[in-house]
């Protein structure tokens, strides 16, 4: 699998009113070395600006209700959204299986998220 060196997060203006990044996410998405700790990491952080990116957000809260999402990764079936409805800074993580509809998961947050996807956790 190619490595990804960075991405470009959905700009602000677009974003649910008040939510934050996690602070991690961000220095993931600015990282000048390979944004995949190693060479498992089965996951692909969305590319502001790609048709990937603007269908995700498009889509995003067609599939589970109740949530705000805000996509930021993809692995297979599995979607990573962030809370669009937390301002905190620190968002829960929700977890789609699109191949199992209205399958989800949570996360404590993106640091919790990351750690499961580097144990390759939705294999």
């Amino acid at each position: 699998m190619i490595k990804q060196k960075s991405f470009k997060p959905y700009p602000i203006e677009i974003l649910p009113d008040g939510f934050i990044y996690p602070a991690r996410y961000l220095q993931l998405a600015n990282c000048t070395k390979t944004v995949q700790s190693d060479e498992y990491f089965q996951w692909w952080f969305y590319e502001f600006g790609t048709q990937a990116a603007e269908l995700a957000f498009t889509l995003r809260n067609e599939d589970i209700e109740g949530f705000n999402l805000v996509p930021f990764a993809k692995n297979g079936d599995w979607l990573a959204n962030f809370d669009g409805d937390d301002f905190s800074g620190d968002p829960k993580v929700i977890v789609v299986d699109l191949g199992d509809l209205p399958f989800y998961m949570t996360c404590e947050n993106f640091t919790d998220w990351l750690a499961k996807a580097e144990q390759d956790y939705w294999r």
